[in-house]
């Protein structure tokens, strides 16, 4: 077999193959004598089908199998002779058949080389917190908040109370769909429905009914009652006050812990600890390598920038879905995934370069320690300990996560960082927002 390499662009390259031996026309007839027993033909038994008719009725669909048979695997065997790895998928753009030699020719994208990754002139801000007594009490507040109960009242519904009703919505005298509730919940102020909407439910009673009117705004999410006005027919089941539990013995268990407010604080300080840990290393993670991208250029083939703006757009879709979104009639346009599939492009193949330098490799203690740090969340720590450590694909991925944490490192080593001090807040709510 015969390989030749030529450059079509700057990561373009065409591979010409030229295989002296290709046996094809013996190839086809032992084709044909294996699929012969199988060929079904008006007016013979099974396997009496004359070689001739076997030919003439198969015979192209059996020379684009073993020809397509041969491509596949002489294309394999040429990357690794040449020792090439494309970026993308090949494409045949010639193909010769001349029975007993076969010729064709490909094109195809490779990376490009990196010959370093330039940190020259780099600053990194690297965030740091801790979580403080206020941090502690003010989760306990959400925790109450979480294990509220609603009061009945008797008088008329305001500002924080909790309403209950049921209602229809209609436009032009016509249901909407999505205007209709029944049960629904609705905390004044929350903003969980529309202020409009919310705001006319003060002084409203139990067993009341009542009609309201509002008008959607411009830009409301659904399409069709953007700027409409519409009309709900409301029924008052209940209005009840919020009741908070008490911060005492009972709360805790409640919470699932047991000795006091003193273990519970204990349990959420080192709750909170560790999620801080996580938002700080995940933050400072990101700034690293936002800085790797921002200093390096490269270009970059179109085959695994499409591959992985495909894959955002996948995943957005399945984000979405996840969180109860209809995704039907959205447009989605894979132009707009471009952009950040680009950047993962280019920073992979930069870790890459930082990884294969430096020789950095999975850290056998860190790798436990990760491990540890996720069981260490569940019930039973040694089992999940076990399934990651049996697990090659989970294991890989924490190998992976390692070996990253260990170019941070490096990165943070080679430029000049500035610490920042944050507050846990801060740090949280950047990283519900990322």
């Amino acid at each position: 077999m015969q390989v030749t390499v030529e450059n079509v662009s700057e990561l373009g390259r065409r591979m010409t193959v030229t295989i002296d031996d290709a046996n094809i026309e013996q190839a086809i007839a032992e084709r044909l004598i294996a699929i012969r027993p199988s060929v079904k033909m008006s007016g013979f038994r099974p396997g009496k089908v004359p070689m001739k008719m076997v030919e003439q009725s198969h015979g192209p669909s059996a020379r684009r199998e073993v020809i397509d048979g041969l491509v596949q695997s002489s294309m394999q065997e040429a990357f690794v002779q040449e020792k090439i790895s494309p970026a993308g998928a090949p494409h045949i753009d010639k193909l010769e058949d001349k029975g007993e030699e076969l010729v064709y020719s490909m094109i195809y994208d490779v990376f490009p080389e990196v010959k370093e990754v330039n940190l020259k002139g780099v600053k990194i801000e690297k965030v740091t917190a801790e979580v403080q007594d206020g941090d502690v009490d003010t989760m306990l507040e959400t925790l109450r908040e979480q294990r509220l109960t609603w009061e009945p009242l008797k008088r008329a519904a305001k500002e924080t109370d909790g309403v209950t009703i049921d209602f229809v919505g209609s436009i032009d005298g016509e249901e909407f769909d999505g205007g209709k509730g029944v049960d629904t919940l609705v905390v004044i102020g929350d903003g969980n429905m529309l202020p409009e909407f919310e705001n006319q439910l003060v002084g409203m009673k139990s067993g009341q009914e009542a009609t309201i009117t509002m008008t959607f705004p411009d830009d409301y999410r659904a399409e069709h009652l953007k700027g409409k006005e519409a009309t709900f027919a409301i029924t008052v089941k209940s209005v009840a006050k919020k009741k908070m539990p008490k911060l005492d013995k009972a709360f805790a268990e409640l919470c699932g812990v047991d000795g006091g407010i003193a273990a519970l604080k204990k349990e959420v300080r080192g709750n909170m600890t560790r999620e801080l840990s996580t938002a700080l290393k995940a933050k400072n993670k990101r700034s690293v390598m936002d800085s790797i991208v921002e200093n390096n250029e490269l270009a970059l083939p179109n085959s695994p920038v499409d591959r992985e703006a495909e894959f955002l757009l996948e995943q957005a879709k399945t984000n979405l879905k996840n969180q109860g979104v209809n995704i039907e009639g959205i447009p989605f346009n894979i132009d707009n995934f471009k952009d950040p599939a680009k950047r993962r492009v280019l920073l992979s193949l930069l870790i890459g370069k930082i990884i294969s330098d430096n020789e950095i490799k999975p850290d056998e203690d860190k790798v436990k320690a990760v491990i540890d740090g996720i069981a260490s969340s569940y019930e039973d720590p040694e089992d999940v300990v076990k399934f990651y450590m049996n697990d090659q694909q989970k294991l890989s991925e924490i190998q992976m996560t390692v070996v990253e944490d260990s170019v941070v490192d490096w990165v943070l080593e080679q430029v000049k960082v500035n610490e920042k001090s944050l507050s846990f807040s801060e740090v949280m709510n950047s990283a519900n927002a990322a």
